[in-house]
């Protein structure tokens, strides 16, 4: 069988295969790779009908791996309609204030009367020259048109009083769930909501993903992934009500990133055993269901990860409303979490926990230890999500367990000043993705978006330099390697996801779903590593997004 297609002339092609680690060209028979070898190996797979891409020096490899992905929940927050205000992406509070008078104004110019101006990402630890948000000051910067703006944790959000009129939020308005309308001493809101859904509610139309415009939202998110060389994201708080839809959506053919499920613990019974899950998906090679999702704990940025030690008396700490000395708690008992956690391994699911403080980590562990030997699973491939505070000892003992771990590395790279006020030197461990590495751990890196942008490169520096914005080094001995951390990217972090067969290195019978670089990770000066252009992203043999 000839080839499709052939790349040839590349300065650089790392498979992420260990048996064929470097090629000097590669060849496609439609949506997957057909060889790897040197360029007369591959010509002669060649014949009249070939198409042949000419990479002229750029650097090829296995498109990317985001094993701590959210896309059905990131597209309602930074939706077709919404302004991303997030730090990483405005820079300045000037940035985030311009980009709101911006839209303003353009809702102003249309004369639409459902004009509303939609935007996430608030950030004041990021950026404390931030105003003090409230819904009187985003009503002095919109008074007649809504206006809403959300935290980027989700977990507040703000609007003027044209939006509250709009949704006929006024005294009488019940709080809806565990969430709450703030309200002045009169009993009126005041255009400030705590917890979701009040946050939710509070933003109006932009972020409703209803079911005729879902389509629409999934196009817009998973563009965006794709242009950062993500080719398989997992989406780790997958919403069960959103099956029927993704998978229209994906019969449809309109993917052009692979999604790997994690349903959300607890939104409803009987959550079916994998083999019927998975046998169920109508293109399981796009989507299919791999695991279930449990928040141990919480946020750092809101003090509810359970720790052995307690919070710095510092101006970030008091910003954002925490004591000197606190210690938050998780989410479960030891029995809750065991009980949630042996329903569903029992039926073949792997477990994916999020979890952050050191004590909560310690329990994760006792109970994944527990499950592994009351049913004798040789490959749970158990995980442990983000995993600020793990300590190098606990890192050590996960891997004799086999769990693995996805590292949250890239809060290093955007809020790395903001850890050491609010933790001191403790802070120097965060995300100790060097010990992974030292005992031979295949673990993840990830961007747990919308909290930060997808970013492998990224993702890739941060986990090389540890460096916080502010040019510090946290816990130098915790740097990985290069290749540890590029591996972190494709292959081990699709080992991570139950996708290494097909995906996460350029092997012949896997997926054709590349991505070519202007330079090389390996090779650029390692505070270079996120400036790298991606150029193209191929999935299955086709391209979905050129620069």
């Amino acid at each position: 069988m000839a080839a499709t297609t052939i790349f040839l002339n590349a300065r650089r092609i790392h498979t992420m295969d260990d048996q064929h680690p470097n090629a000097e060209a590669i060849a496609l028979e439609n949506n997957k790779i057909l060889a790897v070898g040197t360029r007369a190996e591959i010509e002669a797979l060649a014949d009249e009908n070939t198409e042949v891409v000419d990479l002229s020096g750029k650097v090829l490899l296995p498109g990317f791996v985001e094993a701590h992905g959210h896309p059905t929940s990131e597209m309602a927050f930074i939706g077709p309609d919404s302004i991303d205000i997030r730090a990483a992406i405005r820079h300045s509070a000037e940035g985030v204030l311009a980009a709101l008078r911006e839209g303003v104004a353009e809702a102003e110019a249309s004369g639409d009367p459902d004009a509303w101006v939609t935007a996430f990402g608030w950030d004041p630890l990021l950026l404390p020259d931030l105003p003090e948000i409230s819904g009187a000051f985003l009503t002095e910067l919109s008074p007649t048109v809504p206006l809403s703006v959300m935290h980027y944790s989700a977990h507040k959000s703000w609007a003027n009083d044209a939006a509250l009129k709009r949704l006929g939020i006024n005294k009488a308005t019940a709080n809806p769930g565990a969430s709450e309308y703030i309200r002045d001493d009169q009993g009126n809101p005041t255009g400030e909501a705590l917890e979701i859904p009040a946050s939710m509610i509070l933003m109006g139309p932009a972020m409703e993903v209803t079911e005729d415009r879902f389509d629409e939202f999934l196009d817009h998110e998973l563009n965006r992934i794709s242009k950062v060389g993500v080719t398989t994201t997992g989406d780790l708080a997958f919403h069960p009500d959103n099956y029927a839809m993704m998978e229209k959506y994906v019969g449809a053919g309109k993917a052009i990133v692979r999604m790997r499920a994690y349903e959300m613990s607890g939104l409803r019974e009987n959550v079916p055993p994998v083999e019927e899950a998975q046998a169920a998906a109508c293109d399981p090679e796009i989507f299919r269901q791999v695991g279930m999702k449990v928040w141990t704990d919480g946020s750092p940025w809101v003090g509810n990860i359970e720790t052995s030690f307690g919070y710095e008396d510092s101006e970030a700490t008091r910003s954002i409303g925490i004591e000197p000395g606190h210690k938050g708690c998780s989410n479960y008992t030891r029995d809750q979490l065991s009980s949630i956690c042996r329903e569903h391994f029992a039926n073949g699911w792997q477990m994916a926990c999020h979890v952050h403080g050191d004590i909560a980590v310690d329990m994760v562990l006792d109970v994944f230890e527990e499950i592994q030997e009351e049913f004798g699973r040789t490959d749970g491939r158990l995980r442990m999500e983000h995993c600020g505070t793990i300590t190098p000892d606990q890192v050590r003992r996960a891997h004799k367990l086999g769990v693995a771990i996805s590292f949250f590395v890239a809060h290093i790279q955007y809020y790395g000043d903001v850890l050491l006020e609010l933790f001191g030197e403790r802070a120097n461990l965060w995300t100790p993705a060097g010990t992974a590495e030292e005992v031979g751990m295949p673990f993840s890196l990830h961007n747990d978006p919308p909290v930060t942008p997808e970013f492998p490169l990224g993702n890739i520096e941060a986990a090389v330099t540890r460096r916080a914005p502010s040019g510090k080094i946290l816990g130098p001995e915790q740097r990985t390697s290069r290749m540890a951390a590029l591996r972190a990217e494709t292959i081990d972090a699709a080992w991570q996801i139950f996708s290494e067969h097909e995906v996460g290195s350029l092997s012949p019978g896997k997926f054709a779903d590349l991505v070519i670089l202007a330079d090389d990770p390996l090779e650029v000066p390692e505070d270079e590593i996120s400036k790298i252009q991606v150029l193209e992203t191929w999935l299955g043999g086709k391209p979905v997004y050129r620069s």
